[in-house]
């Protein structure tokens, strides 16, 4: 056996030291194309397992030798890991190849500690920053002179963390202009009480930027860039959203807090570049992580086309210049607006892909019980599908066929989501329009009404309630076009169809408006003319001047206003559904009192009078659940149902019924509420003259 089989080679941690001690040359070595970052502490390349363009996403550290790359997830702790992922093999291979490199040997003396120094003492960043440091901020940096822009990063209170100057320097050899961003920041001294300005960044978690407007528009929309001049240009382009980014730029979002977007709806902007694409595709996988509201990604392309105005509204056209490395601030540079990225974003054209989290994984299963495979989901639409040809304006929906001239199909009729009960059942589509007098109208369209008569089923309602066909062309083709419009729409938004108002989870659904947060959009659709006429005039100091005052000392008034603030809580409390019926002689106050407790949630008209069959009056309650039904005169019921409807009033339950087949019919009712009843006689005597008994539960 030759001597050179049998050389022994050096120990892991003799080459992994030796590695650490030369990183410099290792780096040059296997990835020769990279650069330092982070003021020297981390090395970037392009990734050579991958085809990387630019560097961006690979970093090690200089000082550990850890790696990572945010775009894959790949990562490792030291040099050897490196060199095996790169060349792939095992990890002995990846040893002996650097040992080679460096020739490290076994026999090889470990080298000399360096002589231990004393360690300097460190700078800590105090936030946030005193208001009287702030006061002696500097106003130029020693080597770049005076800033082109300054940002002050606060806390969602407001007060100062960091300033960031940017600096716009001299173009290069080839013309391009270059920029230097410094970091400032107020810090105090280790080992003393020494306070000063420092260029120095803030240390890990960094906070993002406009912390305080996320604060204040808590219910607002975030978008998402890669720096803070494309926040800005954002904020401006789209000032319904909440516009942010964190320090540094794209190479240290891993560095950033991104938990204050947890809940929020998060649109990304990514720069126009692979590394942007990368960047933001990590940032994406983050916030689904820590349980972000939504995700999407502005969909790049749409700047590909020319901004324009055509009649004093946003237009596009062919020939836009959307570059390399382009964000926000690139896009209002050239020409685009406010009012072109609502155009956009009103058609969903500036949406790209919507982030979901994933399912979880199912376990594998046991031979002895084999589980069937699970149904797969349908791929969800990246964007709202418009069907081939037609377009939604502000003046209206519009066709082009094959010749490619625009002809009008209607007035402007929005799809706002596909819809279906909690069973999966009962498919749709939610539509809103307005009508001639600017009303708004919203119509839930079942999806079975486009397969039938669809003049009577579709559009004959939407006619009804106010949307217009258009008069240029003939009938016939304009209920043409307007089904074709519908029945070829998709959309990536979905709402949930229920049959009674009040509380869902944490919403509470009102008839013209959801409270608070659910999973999806919520839909009324069984109210139809029983929704409550719920409105609201004056303010709290007004109702309680002229409405509240009165009750005090009044014990009646005092009553009847408690059980109205009551309804609403029933859930909380887990109480079933009641009621209360006030008798006494005509001209009594009776009608009052119930006005008086209408007056919580709106004006007399939500006084409804007993003369309604049992069967509307199961709408009219689930139209009611988690509020107050308030029904005047009893004696206008008919005797011999009104002991059972006073029974199902209170059971909180609607009738089963069977369809023609002798199925189970529509979704049985279901509310919770509390009701308000009045009249000359109690029910016992009311339901006497009709010779039925009074029940156990009645009264």
């Amino acid at each position: 056996m030759s001597a050179s089989s049998t050389k022994k080679r050096p120990s892991f941690a003799q080459v992994k030291t030796a590695a650490l001690r030369n990183i410099d040359k290792v780096l040059a070595h296997w990835l020769p194309n990279g650069k330092r970052v982070d003021g020297g502490k981390e090395y970037t390349a392009p990734n050579p397992t991958r085809t990387d363009k630019r560097a961006g996403s690979l970093k090690i550290s200089i000082s550990k030798g850890t790696w990572s790359d945010f775009a894959t997830g790949d990562k490792g702790g030291d040099l050897i890991d490196l060199v095996r992922y790169i060349d792939g093999g095992t990890d002995v291979e990846a040893c002996n190849k650097l040992a080679d490199l460096l020739g490290v040997t076994a026999d090889s003396a470990p080298a000399n500690p360096a002589p231990a120094k004393s360690k300097a003492p460190e700078w800590i960043a105090i936030q946030p920053i005193p208001a009287e440091a702030m006061n002696k901020c500097p106003v130029k940096h020693r080597q770049h002179g005076a800033p082109s822009k300054v940002w002050i990063y606060r806390d969602d209170k407001g007060h100062p963390l960091m300033a960031l100057y940017r600096f716009d320097l001299a173009p290069d050899e080839d013309g391009k202009p270059k920029k230097v961003f410094a970091p400032l920041t107020w810090c105090k001294r280790s080992d003393g009480e020494t306070t000063q300005w420092r260029w120095q960044g803030l240390p890990e978690p960094r906070p993002l930027l406009r912390l305080d407007d996320l604060a204040l528009r808590a219910d607002a929309p975030v978008v998402l860039c890669e720096g803070e001049k494309a926040a800005d240009a954002a904020a401006d382009l789209m000032p319904s959203h909440v516009a942010t980014c964190w320090p540094n730029g794209s190479n240290s979002w891993h560095k950033a807090d991104l938990t204050p977007l947890k809940g929020r709806d998060v649109l990304l902007w990514a720069d126009n570049d692979d590394s942007g694409a990368a960047c933001m595709d990590a940032v994406a996988h983050k916030l689904r992580e820590i349980g972000a509201g939504s995700v999407r990604f502005i969909a790049l392309e749409v700047f590909k086309r020319k901004p324009t105005m055509k009649n004093d509204r946003a237009a596009f056209a062919k020939g836009g210049q959307w570059d390399n490395g382009d964000d926000a601030a690139d896009a209002a540079a050239k020409g685009w607006t406010t009012t072109h990225l609502a155009e956009l974003e009103r058609s969903g054209e500036l949406f790209g892909s919507v982030e979901e989290p994933s399912a979880p994984e199912e376990p594998e299963p046991t031979p002895k019980a084999k589980a069937k495979p699970a149904a797969k989901r349908p791929a969800k639409p990246k964007n709202d599908l418009m069907p081939s040809g037609f377009r939604l304006t502000p003046e209206g929906v519009f066709y082009a066929g094959d010749d490619g001239e625009a002809r009008p199909v209607c007035s402007p009729l929005e799809i706002l989501a596909r819809t279906r009960d909690d069973k999966g059942h009962n498919w749709g589509l939610l539509v809103e329009f307005d009508d001639p007098d600017g009303a708004k109208k919203r119509w839930n369209i079942p999806a079975r009404t486009m397969t039938g008569d669809f003049g009577k089923d579709v559009l004959g309602p939407l006619v009804d309630m106010g949307l217009r066909l258009a008069g240029s062309r003939s009938g016939r083709n304009a209920r043409n076009d307007l089904q074709s419009y519908l029945g070829g729409f998709d959309s990536a938004q979905r709402a949930r169809l229920v049959t009674r108002l009040g509380w869902h989870d944490s919403a509470f659904l009102l008839p013209e408006q959801q409270v608070g947060i659910h999973s999806e959009h919520l839909h009324f659709y069984e109210a139809g003319s029983q929704l409550p006429p719920i409105s609201e005039a004056g303010t709290l100091e007004q109702w309680q001047e002229q409405i509240g005052a009165l009750c005090v000392g009044n014990h009646r008034l005092a009553f009847v206003v408690g059980v109205a603030f009551a309804g609403p809580l029933l859930h909380m409390l887990g109480h079933e559904s009641g009621g209360f019926h006030l008798y006494g002689d005509s001209s009594g106050g009776k009608t009052t009192h119930l006005q008086v407790a209408a007056s919580i949630y709106g004006g007399p008209r939500l006084v409804r009078s007993w003369r309604s069959t049992d069967n509307a009056l199961e709408s009219i309650a689930a139209a009611h659940s988690d509020g107050l039904l308030v029904l005047d005169e009893i004696g206008m019921c008919d005797p011999r149902i009104i002991g059972e409807t006073v029974y199902m009033l209170g059971n909180g339950t609607g009738k089963a019924r069977a369809n023609d087949r002798g199925q189970a019919g529509r979704q049985v009712q279901e509310w919770r509420l509390l009701f308000l009843s009045t009249g000359e006689k109690t029910l016992a005597h009311h339901m006497a003259e009709a010779n039925k008994e009074l029940k156990a539960a009645m009264e």
